[in-house]
């Protein structure tokens, strides 16, 4: 089984480099314009990506982003990753939007004071592109779980299908099995039918020599 898994890890870490994409660039925020990591994942839905995000800084920083619905960000206050913050917490903003197929996630790292950024702290900048690329494989191992739960719940449409026709099956050849009972008793009566045709047209030549006798008893009166 262990062989399975890490195929599974690489695949997915290999769809993460080749389809996930870390670019950087001035975006607006609550904070103002500032310097932002953005993660475009293909086909990923937004709201999917929220659900990772936050479980995602839960899990791996011990972070708990809260949702500021009139700013429409996920924030973490002093946040703990000491590769980024260099033993200083940090406080980080994101959002998630989607574009066209693709979800688009803006994570700010607000190091105090500056917004961490490529040529001001390019160490640092490196890790959290390290971060970034570790969300985007939660994502993707997400996406795949749902995608596997989605696929289980169709098989189970199918062996549901599956038992309703062989019910189906079943009864019909209890069917078949009554009908072709119905039809030897039928040619059994038919039978049984024909020798008390054959005995009632005796009977009945019978009355007609009894009627003919009598007729001519009357006759000779």
């Amino acid at each position: 089984m262990k062989p399975f898994v890490i195929t599974l890890a690489l695949s997915l870490a290999a769809w993460c480099s080749i389809q996930a994409q870390i670019s950087e660039k001035t975006v607006k925020m609550s904070q103002g314009a500032n310097n932002a990591l953005v993660l475009e994942i293909p086909n990923a839905d937004a709201r999917l990506v929220a659900d990772v995000w936050k479980n995602y800084m839960k899990d791996f920083y011990d972070a708990k982003p809260k949702w500021d619905r009139k700013a429409r960000e996920w924030i973490c206050d002093d946040a703990e990753i000491t590769a980024i913050g260099r033993g200083n917490t940090i406080d980080i903003y994101a959002n998630v939007e989607e574009k066209g197929n693709s979800a688009l996630a803006y994570v700010w790292f607000d190091l105090g004071g500056a917004y961490l950024s490529s040529r001001e702290h390019p160490e640092r900048f490196a890790e959290a592109e390290k971060a970034m690329m570790r969300f985007a494989l939660e994502v993707a191992q997400e996406k795949t779980r749902q995608e596997l739960e989605a696929e289980k719940d169709a098989m189970k449409k199918l062996e549901r299908e599956m038992a309703r026709l062989k019910s189906l099956n079943e009864r019909y050849h209890k069917e078949i099995e009554r009908a072709e009972e119905a039809i030897r008793k039928a040619k059994e009566d038919i039978v049984e039918n024909d020798k008390l045709q054959e005995q009632m047209l005796q009977q009945i030549a019978e009355q007609e020599n009894v009627i003919i006798e009598v007729q001519k008893r009357l006759n000779e009166l």
